[in-house]
């Protein structure tokens, strides 16, 4: 935990984040999430620097940035919403852990996006069903159960459907 929180007073600091690549922002945020270390200020430099560059962001650099956020409970609704359109432009290229992982996380963080959970959105987890593993099936229902109280339009193929489902009440 210190060494986490002199490395990111460090890096705010150095006042450039604004500098640094997609895959850095997305890799420190990445690296904090996945250590279950909170640094809301870090954080905030970080999403502003996402925002100001989010058309540079390729799908896994988006995919873990907005997950890293959504697991770290440091949930940006500008961020999120910003990066919508670079998440649509990038759909095709989606794993399917991007795919689980950018769900899950907008369920998370609780921002609409219907532009990117659209019909492409549906078809790119269709095209994957069979590379999901359960975690990804997991995230996957839960952004289900997202839109279905968003009384949204949009629903997973009902196969897929099913495979999430069971994949969630697995222990």
């Amino acid at each position: 935990p210190k060494l986490f929180k002199k490395v990111a007073e460090h890096i705010i600091s150095l006042d450039k984040i604004g500098e640094f690549n997609p895959q850095n922002v997305s890799n420190i945020a990445w690296a904090y999430a996945a250590a279950r270390e909170s640094h809301p200020q870090l954080f905030e430099k970080l999403a502003d620097s996402a925002t100001r560059r989010q058309n540079e962001y390729n799908s896994q650099e988006i995919a873990n940035l907005v997950w890293s956020f959504a697991s770290n409970g440091l949930i940006d609704q500008h961020l999120f919403s910003s990066i919508e359109i670079s998440a649509v432009a990038n759909l095709s290229k989606y794993s399917s852990q991007g795919l689980g992982n950018i769900a899950w996380a907008y369920a998370v963080a609780n921002v609409a996006a219907p532009s990117l959970f659209s019909d492409l959105f549906i078809n790119a987890c269709l095209e994957n069903e069979n590379k999901f593993s359960v975690e990804d099936l997991r995230q996957l229902y839960q952004w289900q159960l997202w839109q279905e109280e968003s009384k949204s339009n949009i629903a997973l193929h009902p196969s897929l459907q099913e495979k999430c489902h069971q994949a969630f009440l697995m222990t």
